[in-house]
């Protein structure tokens, strides 16, 4: 058989989000099936004018209930892109003999090794179990692979052909890997005016943001109150962090207090009627602002929902009074079946037991504008969680793969696009199931919300948006007293068309709006919005900008608490490590852990964030980080 025509021609990669027993290939032998698993490989491969596939599963970098370990991730994608497109020698393969193939394919990469020392035996035995176990898992996969190419060259019947497990797959995804890589998905916007589809923008591709592994250390902690306190350090302030939203920062004689976004450029008035989408809409509308029609009603209120619905006239959308994230949020509903199923949709999220609110729907893409001193510094549109599909790949299948390339985002990280009852809502008014495969260009709408919490696009199209909108924008904020930072939430059908051209609405105003939305959007260029915000509240105090140079800072920082005993240090140094700090980490006292950071601005930023929380058994009470100045380190030193 010629070497050419046996080929590694596709790899499907999987890490689950939790170990499972329950199997979904064959084990290796009993002890292998009684083990848990949490990783999935599927290996397509050319042979004899035709194709073979194995699937098998392993375990790596396992810990209870919990998705596998980051680095062991990394050597995994590593390995499978060194087996993809490899030439196999048709004849070594059927008698088992890869062993040179296997050797290159599984070497342990730095990362895996993560500077592991001699002496560090535990850390040498988990790198060589995990090669040892992805060895394994090869050879029984191309040994497999091996008895179907044997089978089909002696003209016997071919063995059953490996199932689809996409749907097992796909609710079991943590990450995944398609070899060859699928298209990155891109957006278009191509609204509709009067009914009427407008010219269509050219596709944006998505963004990759260097800051995503500076900021790792953070994990799932809310970016709000971390991006506020990295542009306070990069002005020259202390910071005084005592709750994972709230810090302080001084310099000199001054002192200014927040928690996540908000901060001395919003009143406690303004925070109280911004919080209730309700009073936000009674507040706007007797000054002539945009806002639609609506009315509030208690919880399980529907019969009189529904009389409302009819009075106002479809379409409508219902959401919570007081709703955060999109939760719960079913817009464009056009009939009494459809309300129904809206209602059930609501009462199954998080706040089906608060009182919601009947309004007519205003069609239109919806946008967070952010106005921050009375004027609006930038515009996103939020896009619903959606796939298009490639005419190859399932529904569920582009749902991983556009997951995968939000992981590149900081501010979509953790935020990745998952399955719920409003998903199956829409796919069920489609017509699709997750096994359909969209043809090419069909855009696949996955939920009602366009929030990104809810797996929404984040597009920054503030140049773009025309001048008119943006002096609705400023003047509704400017309306409500004590209100210098707001992120004001609009529907709007056409952002590049005036007002009047096009409809618009006010949906609510926002006091404590994410920050990280217009810093790290998914598509088009990113505005730092926490930079301008740190600079209004400077300004309005009169105090001159000082700015250091991001990618050299140096500070001293004392974290109390539960920090010794617990692994602190070892915590610290290896983050620092990894972002590429230099300085040193000591125990200052019993209840005090002391070390100083040099480097970039980001990693040292997100490092002091995250040290509020620490280690699994640490319970810091507060982290205190001060400019310092002092000679550069040599590397990063565990001080013991």
């Amino acid at each position: 058989m010629p070497q050419e025509n046996c080929k590694v021609k596709r790899i499907e990669l999987v890490a689950y989000s939790r170990p499972h027993a329950e199997r979904l290939t064959a084990a290796v032998d009993k002890k292998a099936a009684k083990e848990e698993v949490n990783y999935y490989l599927k290996v397509t491969v050319s042979a004899l004018d035709r194709e073979f596939v194995s699937a098998i599963e392993g375990a790596m970098g396992l810990r209870p209930d919990k998705p596998m370990v980051g680095r062991y991730w990394d050597y995994l994608e590593t390995v499978v892109s060194r087996l993809m497109g490899s030439q196999l020698d048709a004849e070594a393969l059927a008698k088992g003999q890869l062993a040179r193939h296997l050797k290159a394919w599984v070497e342990p990469t730095l990362e895996l090794i993560d500077n592991a020392k001699a002496l560090e035996l535990r850390q040498w035995v988990k790198v060589q179990r995990a090669v040892n176990s992805i060895h394994m898992a090869l050879k029984q996969l191309f040994a497999d692979l091996a008895r179907q190419i044997q089978r089909e060259g002696n003209g016997e019947q071919p063995a059953e052909e490996v199932t689809s497990a996409s749907e097992a797959l796909f609710f079991r995804a943590e990450r995944v890997l398609y070899l060859p890589e699928a298209e990155a998905p891109t957006y278009t916007y191509q609204p509709r005016l009067k009914d009427v589809p407008q010219e269509p923008s050219p596709p944006l591709h998505p963004n990759a943001f260097d800051d995503t592994p500076l900021m790792l250390p953070l994990g799932t902690m809310d970016a709000k109150s971390h991006l506020m306190e990295r542009e306070c350090l990069r002005q020259g302030f202390n910071v005084l962090r005592t709750g994972k939203g709230v810090f302080t920062a001084d310099k000199g004689d001054q002192r200014f207090y927040f928690k996540l976004s908000r901060s001395p450029l919003v009143s406690v008035d303004a925070i109280a009627l911004c919080t209730h989408k309700e009073a936000t809409r009674e507040f706007l509308a007797p000054l002539g602002f945009p806002v639609p029609r609506g009315r509030m009603f208690p919880s399980g209120d529907h019969d009189n929902a529904m009389r409302y619905a009819n009075l106002i006239g479809y379409p409508v959308v219902v959401k919570p009074a007081t709703g955060v994230r999109g939760i719960g949020v079913v817009p464009n509903i056009r009939s009494d079946e459809e309300l129904q199923s809206a209602f059930h949709v609501l009462e199954s999220s998080k706040l089906g037991h608060d009182d919601f609110i009947v309004e007519k729907h205003i069609f239109g893409e919806d946008y967070r504008i952010m106005v921050i001193g009375g004027k609006v510094r930038a515009a996103t549109l939020r896009a619903p969680a959606s796939v298009t599909g490639d005419g190859k790949h399932t529904i569920a299948e582009l749902i991983l793969i556009k997951n995968r390339y939000r992981q590149n985002i900081p501010h979509l990280k953790s935020r990745p696009i998952v399955y719920t009852e409003s998903t199956q809502y829409q796919l069920d008014k489609l017509g699709y199931t997750l096994h359909s495969v969209p043809p090419l260009g069909k855009r696949i709408n996955l939920s009602g919300s366009c929030n990104l919490s809810q797996g929404g696009d984040s597009v920054n199209v503030h140049h773009e948006m025309h001048p008119s909108i943006i002096k609705v924008a400023e003047d509704a904020v400017k309306a409500v007293p004590g209100l210098d930072y707001c992120g004001i939430d609009f529907l709007i059908e056409d952002h590049r068309k005036p007002v009047g051209e096009t409809d618009i609405g006010i949906c609510e105003l926002n006091a404590h709006a994410a920050i990280g939305t217009a810093c790290y959007p998914m598509f088009g260029e990113p505005v730092n919005v926490p930079r301008q915000a740190i600079e209004a509240i400077l300004h309005n105090q009169g105090m001159p900008l000082t700015p250091l140079d991001d990618s050299q800072v140096s500070v001293k920082m004392r974290v109390r608490g539960r920090v010794t005993g617990v692994g602190f240090r070892k915590w610290v140094s290896r983050h620092a490590q990894k972002g590429g700090l230099t300085g040193y980490v000591k125990n200052r006292d019993k209840r005090t852990v002391e070390a100083v950071l040099q480097g970039s601005l980001v990693a040292i930023a997100s490092l002091a964030t995250a040290c509020i929380r620490g280690p699994s058994e640490a319970l810091p009470t507060s982290v205190r980080v001060m400019h310092v100045k002092e000679p550069l380190h040599d590397g990063f030193t565990l001080i013991r």
